[in-house]
């Protein structure tokens, strides 16, 4: 009686798919914020990007109290991905929005000499979540809108 072939590694193998696109997606690097804009957002470098930067609120418990802190994170959206980058140039302050993209990550050196790290997101899909409220609770005139980078069509199953 012959032993059926099996597809499982043997241990210690560690198993690598077929093809030359082995490693295409070996690594990840995608990012999930949601905030209210800091201040309104702003074309940079001659129109090729929108900036904006979003405070994220995180809560927590301690001495029976509910604290919380507040991360800031930079959100760039570039000229090519059309759709994200005309929703984002509408985005102002106190909005709460939505940024899906890739970290990035530079080192640089400051002029007093010390080693500096700033993080950005780039982000390919960027919407509004709620426009800022003004002082009588009326959302304002902008309406909620989302974009992204061209996705693929898939067809529903059939059932």
């Amino acid at each position: 009686m012959s032993k059926a072939k099996t597809n499982e590694p043997k241990k210690d193998e560690v198993q690598k798919p077929e093809g030359e696109n082995q490693d295409l997606f070996a690594d990840i690097n995608v990012t999930m914020k949601s905030g209210h804009l800091v201040k309104d957002a702003e074309v940079i470098a001659e129109g090729k990007y929108a900036k904006f930067r979003i405070a994220g609120n995180k809560q927590y418990m301690a001495d029976g109290e509910i604290k919380t802190i507040t991360n800031y994170f930079n959100v760039m959206v570039s000229s090519n991905l059309t759709d994200a980058f005309e929703t984002a140039q509408e985005f102002k302050k106190g909005d709460w929005v939505y940024a899906k993209g890739e970290d990035s990550t530079k080192s640089f050196d400051t002029p007093q000499g010390y080693k500096q790290t700033a993080s950005t997101i780039f982000a390919y899909e960027v919407f509004l979540k709620k426009p800022k409220e003004d002082e009588a609770g009326q959302a304002s005139d902008a309406k909620p809108k989302a974009s992204s980078a061209p996705k693929k069509e898939h067809q529903p199953a059939m059932s």
